[in-house]
C-alpha cells in the first residue's frame, strides 16, 4: 500500500455494524463501544481494509459472534448473504456443509473435499468431518464469495470460510464465559492470556459444551445431544523486532448421540421419486408393514398420506412431532481431532515479507446412523474415518512504488482410511466398503496489484496445481449372490485407481475508486476443483476408473461489484452480481445407497446486497439479500439417470438476513436488545429435483437482551433462538430405490439460554 493509500485507510475507518460492538483486546472488553473502527481482513493474504478489497466478503468479529449467540461453525450463515450452512445428518459434529452462491458438495463420503474451502488460522482443513467445529475465542470470521483459487488453491471455486483465532499478547487478560439453557445445556469457555517473558506471549482457551438432546426418544436416551471438549494453546515468540514464530496446538473431543431422521413413504417412478399416499399398493412394506408384519396399532410407520406438508416442511412419522421418535440403534458421532500449526513471519530490510505456514491435522471419527429412525431394525449406516494431512505454504510479498505483489508455493498431503456400510438386516444384505485414499498436491502461485493511477488498480494472478490421487477399494459382506464375476466391485477383490491432473487457476480484475468512499470492481476468475473417485457403498459400479472417477471441474466466473461508505463513515453498502459458467461441474447425485459426484455442465448467476448502518444514538442495523438461479445438465456415471435443467442442491433462489440492535444507558451500565432473522428459500438436496428431495422455505428469528456493567468487567444476557419454534427441513435423502422411503433432518426447536461473562483485568 502506498503512502496515499495508508493515509486514506486511516481517514475513513468505519464502524463494525453488527450485534455486539464490544471491541476486545486480548479478551477484555472496551468501553468505547461506538468508536469508529476500521475492519481489517486478509482476503488477499495481507491486511487490508474491508472496503478496500475488490472481493465480495463478509467479516464478523468475535464479539459480534458472541452477541449473536453463535457457538459452532454453521452459525455464520445467519447474517451472511448467499451462504447456506447445514449438516447432512443434523449433527454439526459430523459433516458441516457450506453452500456459497449455490456452490457446495453434498457428498458425505469422507474421502472427498468440498468446493468451499475451510481455513483455520491460515491452515486448510481438507476433511469434511473437521468442518463442524465449535467456534470459541475467535478474533473474526471472513466469508469470501466466489472463486479464490489463485491465492487459496484448487478447492475454493465457491469461496471460503476462514476462522481466525484470537492471538497472544503481552497484556494479562483472563475471562470465563458460562451459558446455561434448555435441554440441560451447559457451556463454559475460559481464556488466559499474557506475556511469559519479554519476548514470549501465550494464550490458552478451553471450551466445554453439553446438553441432553432435543429429539425425544421413547425407548432410550434422547438424541442430538452435545458433549464437546476443545482446547487451543498458543505461544508467540518475538525472535527479533522483524521476526516472529507463532505455534498453535488444538484438540477437540466430541461424543454425541445423533444420526436420526424423520421419514416419509416414497416410491420411485419414471419421472423421479414421489411420496406414497394412503392406500397405495406399490410402496412395498413402507406403509403399514415392517418385514411383512403389521405395525402395532396399525399406524402408518413412514408417515404417508397428509402427514407431510412440503409447503411448511412439517413431518410426522406416526410416533410424535418432529422432535420425537423411537430409536433403537446406538447412533451418534465420536470424533477426536488434533492439530499443530506453525506460522513464521520475517520482514527483511528490503521490505519484503516472508511467511511460512506449516500444519499437521489428524482426525479419527466414528459415525453411526439409524436410517429407518424407528424401533424396527430395518436400515442402519456406520462409517469410520482416519484422516491425516500435512500442508506447507511459503510465500513472500512486498511493494515497490505502484506495485504490490505476492508469490509462493504450496504442498498438501492427505492420507485417508475410511469405511462405510448401509446395512439391511431384514434382507441379509450387508455390504461394507473399505477404502484408502492418498492425495498429494503441489502448486505455485503469484498475484500482482498495479496501481495504474490514483483511482485505478489492476490485479492479475495465476496458480498452477498438480494433483495426484489414488484410491484402494474393497467390498465385503454383501453375500455370495453379488459375487457374479460381472465386473462389478464385488466381494473379495481389491481395486486400485490412480489419477494425475494439472490445473490452472487465474484472475484478472480492475478496481476503480471513484472517491475515497466508493469502490467499483470488475473481475474474471478461473477456478478449479480437483478430480477424484467415488466410493460406491453398494458395489454396483464397474471396477474401472471411468465408472467411479470424476474429472476436475473448471469454473469461469464474471463479477461486478461495488463498496460504498456513507453517513460520515457510520454506514456501508456492498453489492455484487456474478455469472458462473462451469465445465465438468461436480454435482452431487444420490442413488440407492451410494453418493456420487458426477461431471455435468452448469450455469449459475445472481447477486448479493449487504447493508450495515449504525446511528449516533445507539441503533445498529444489518440487512442482506442474495438472489440466485442455477441450472445443471448431465448424466450419472452409470448412464442410468439424466440430469436436465435441474437446480443445484442447497441453492435457494433467495436468502435474506436482518439484524436490529439498540443500546442504551441503564443505571451505571448499559443495556442492549437485538432481534436477528435469517430466511432461506425453497431448496433441493439432490440433482434429481422432485417433491421427495425438496424443502420449503423458512425463517428463523433470534432475540437477545444484554446488560454490561460500568467498567465492562462483566456482562449478562438472555437469548432465545428460533423464537417462533419453526421446524424447518434442512436436509434429506431419497432412498426409494431400496427402502421405499425418504429421510429428513429437522432443525432444532426454540431454545432459551442465559449467559454470564466475567473479564479479569
Amino acid at each position: 500500500m502506498d503512502s496515499s493509500k495508508k493515509s486514506r485507510a486511516k481517514m475513513y475507518s468505519i464502524k463494525p455494524l453488527a450485534a455486539a460492538m464490544l471491541i476486545a483486546t486480548s479478551g477484555a472488553a472496551n468501553a468505547a463501544v461506538f468508536e469508529l473502527e476500521e475492519v481489517i481482513v486478509t482476503a488477499q493474504k495481507r491486511a487490508q481494509s474491508l472496503q478496500d478489497v475488490g472481493v465480495s466478503v463478509s467479516a464478523f468479529t468475535g464479539d459480534q459472534m458472541n452477541a449473536l449467540g453463535w457457538k459452532n461453525s454453521l452459525d455464520v450463515a445467519g447474517q451472511t448473504p448467499g451462504l447456506v450452512a447445514t449438516s447432512n445428518t443434523g449433527d454439526s459434529a459430523n459433516i458441516a456443509l457450506f453452500s456459497i452462491r449455490g456452490v457446495n458438495q453434498g457428498d458425505f463420503a469422507e474421502g472427498q473435499e468440498a468446493p468451499v474451502a475451510i481455513y483455520m488460522d491460515e491452515a486448510y482443513l481438507s476433511s469434511p468431518g473437521s468442518s463442524g467445529a465449535p467456534a470459541f475465542d475467535i478474533e473474526r470470521i471472513e466469508v469470501l464469495r466466489g472463486p479464490q483459487g489463485t491465492l487459496y488453491g484448487r478447492n475454493a471455486t465457491g469461496g471460503l470460510v476462514h476462522y481466525i483465532s484470537e492471538k497472544p499478547s503481552e497484556d494479562f487478560a483472563a475471562s470465563v464465559d458460562i451459558t446455561a439453557g434448555d435441554y440441560g445445556q451447559l457451556g463454559i469457555t475460559t481464556v488466559l492470556n499474557g506475556g511469559l517473558s519479554d519476548s514470549v506471549q501465550g494464550r490458552l482457551a478451553v471450551y466445554h459444551s453439553e446438553n441432553d438432546g432435543y429429539v425425544k426418544n421413547a425407548i432410550g436416551d434422547d438424541m442430538r445431544n452435545d458433549d464437546t471438549q476443545s482446547v487451543r494453546a498458543m505461544l508467540n515468540f518475538d525472535i527479533d523486532s522483524e521476526t516472529s514464530l507463532l505455534l498453535i496446538g488444538r484438540h477437540t473431543q466430541i461424543d454425541t448421540r445423533g444420526g436420526v431422521y424423520h421419514n416419509r413413504a416414497t416410491k420411485s417412478t419414471a419421472t423421479g421419486p414421489v411420496f406414497c399416499q394412503s392406500g397405495d399398493t406399490d410402496c412395498g412394506s413402507g406403509l403399514n408393514l415392517v418385514n411383512g408384519v403389521p405395525v402395532p396399532g396399525g399406524q402408518n410407520f413412514f408417515g404417508g398420506g397428509s402427514l407431510f406438508d412440503p409447503a411448511n416442511g412439517q413431518l410426522d412419522d406416526g410416533i410424535g412431532d418432529e422432535h420425537e421418535g423411537s430409536f433403537d440403534f446406538d447412533s451418534g458421532v465420536t470424533r477426536d481431532s488434533s492439530g499443530l500449526t506453525a506460522i513464521f513471519n520475517k520482514t527483511f530490510d528490503s521490505g519484503i515479507n516472508l511467511t511460512s505456514v506449516t500444519d499437521w491435522t489428524s482426525s479419527d471419527k466414528s459415525y453411526r446412523e439409524d436410517d429407518d429412525s424407528s424401533q424396527y431394525n430395518l436400515v442402519t449406516y456406520v462409517s469410520e474415518a482416519e484422516v491425516e494431512q500435512v500442508s506447507q505454504e511459503i510465500r513472500i510479498d512486498g511493494e515497490s512504488g505502484r506495485l504490490n505483489w505476492v508469490t509462493g508455493v504450496y504442498f498438501l498431503s492427505i492420507e485417508n482410511d475410511f469405511s462405510g456400510a448401509f446395512q439391511f438386516p431384514s434382507d441379509a444384505y450387508d455390504p461394507t466398503f473399505f477404502a484408502e485414499s492418498e492425495t498429494d498436491t503441489v502448486s505455485a502461485f503469484g498475484q500482482i496489484d498495479y496501481r495504474i493511477s490514483d483511482s485505478l488498480l489492476f490485479t492479475a494472478g495465476l496458480r498452477w496445481t498438480q494433483d495426484d490421487k489414488s484410491l484402494s477399494y474393497r467390498l465385503a459382506g454383501a453375500g455370495a449372490a453379488f459375487d457374479d464375476g460381472s465386473g462389478w466391485l464385488y466381494t473379495g477383490d481389491t481395486y486400485r485407481f490412480d489419477r494425475s491432473d494439472d490445473e490452472i487457476s487465474g484472475k484478472l480484475q480492475i478496481d476503480w475508486e471513484m472517491n475515497e468512499d466508493q469502490l467499483f470492481y470488475a473481475s474474471y476468475n478461473r477456478g478449479t476443483k480437483g478430480g477424484g473417485f467415488n466410493t460406491p457403498s453398494d458395489g454396483f459400479a464397474e471396477g474401472t476408473s471411468e465408472a467411479i472417477g470424476f474429472d476436475p471441474e473448471i469454473l469461469t466466473s464474471y463479477e461486478l461489484g461495488s463498496k460504498t461508505t456513507f453517513a460520515d463513515g457510520r454506514a456501508r453498502i456492498n453489492t455484487s452480481v456474478f455469472y458462473y459458467d462451469y465445465e465438468n461441474y461436480q454435482g452431487f447425485f444420490f442413488s440407492g445407497t451410494t453418493s456420487q459426484l458426477i461431471n455435468s455442465e452448469a450455469t449459475f448467476y445472481g447477486g448479493e446486497l449487504e447493508l450495515m448502518y449504525s446511528t449516533d444514538n445507539g441503533w445498529d442495523f444489518i440487512a442482506g439479500i442474495s438472489l440466485l438461479d442455477t441450472e445443471v445438465n448431465g448424466a450419472s456415471n452409470d448412464g442410468l439417470n439424466t440430469i436436465v435443467d435441474q437446480d443445484a442442491l442447497l441453492a435457494p433462489d433467495i436468502t435474506a438476513n436482518l439484524m436490529v440492535r439498540k443500546e442504551w444507558t441503564m443505571g451505571t451500565g448499559r443495556m442492549a436488545a437485538q432481534v436477528s432473522a435469517n430466511h432461506v428459500g425453497e431448496e433441493y438436496f439432490n440433482l434429481v429435483n422432485s417433491e421427495a428431495t425438496q424443502a420449503g422455505d423458512y425463517t428463523l428469528t433470534d432475540f437477545r437482551l444484554s446488560y454490561f456493567n460500568a467498567d465492562d468487567t462483566w456482562e449478562a444476557s438472555l437469548s432465545v433462538k428460533n423464537v417462533f419454534d419453526e421446524r424447518p427441513v434442512t436436509y434429506g435423502y431419497d432412498i426409494s430405490d431400496f427402502g421405499n422411503y425418504s429421510i429428513y433432518v429437522v432443525g432444532p426447536p426454540r431454545w432459551l439460554s442465559v449467559n454470564f461473562k466475567y473479564n479479569f483485568q
